[in-house]
């Protein structure tokens, strides 16, 4: 078995979520991530997703004991002894302190923070090079992954499109903000002794491993 409960800090775009599936399957475990709660809360118009809908609905942040409750929700009837892993959540210090209360009424903590490392550019690229299919939600790259016929989607034939979060200026935006709540709480797992960090600029294949030499050293 997994025992333990991992975080996986880092901005959009240093290839949390494709760690996050992968490890998931491999150990067995479950992964959350609060934009996937979110929509599955709201797909399935349970009483917090319909919450939820209310502050999405007017363009506003969905507050954190709201985000907390979807995640102790999720958890709370897991086996003791299973293992999960939180993708890109805590991002502030008060979340974080908020989840270890809840963790700590279900005989959990956190044991692991992996913070994913990587140089602000070289994400900015990754980043504004996405495309994608709004038909079939296939993702592309320009540089890394791009399709056969520029431009078009392999499988649909029709014209990729850009998303509108991956325009530079936003992403520059957003990741000062990100940063602004976030380095703490690097300091926060830091004084815990729990963070680790990986170079996230590798393949996929590369930050997989240091992942897992990492799990291989926990006690």
């Amino acid at each position: 078995m997994f025992p333990f409960v991992v975080v996986f800090i880092g901005p959009p775009g240093v290839g949390k979520g494709t760690q996050a599936a992968i490890l998931s399957e491999d150990y067995v475990i479950p992964k959350f991530a609060t934009g996937d709660l979110l929509r599955e809360s709201l797909r399935n118009k349970t009483p917090l997703g319909l919450e939820a809908k209310k502050y999405m609905d007017s363009g506003q942040l969905v507050p954190d004991q709201l985000v907390l409750d979807l995640i102790k929700d999720r958890i709370v009837g897991l086996p003791k002894e299973t293992g999960f892993i939180l993708d890109g959540f805590p991002r502030t210090i008060s979340q974080a302190i908020a989840l270890d209360d809840i963790l700590k009424g279900l005989c959990h903590t956190v044991n692991l923070a992996v913070e994913f490392k990587m140089d602000e550019e070289a994400r900015i690229l990754r980043l504004t090079g996405r495309r994608l299919c709004p038909q079939c939600q296939k993702t592309y790259h320009i540089v890394f992954a791009p399709p056969k016929t520029d431009l078009l989607c392999d499988v649909c034939a029709i014209s990729l499109i850009q998303r509108t979060d991956d325009n530079e200026d936003v992403i520059r935006q957003r990741s000062a903000v990100y940063w602004e709540a976030t380095n703490p709480l690097l300091g926060y797992y830091r004084n815990n002794h729990v963070l680790k960090t990986v170079d996230a600029s590798s393949s996929i294949d590369s930050v997989l491993l240091q992942i897992k030499n990492i799990f291989a050293s926990l006690k």
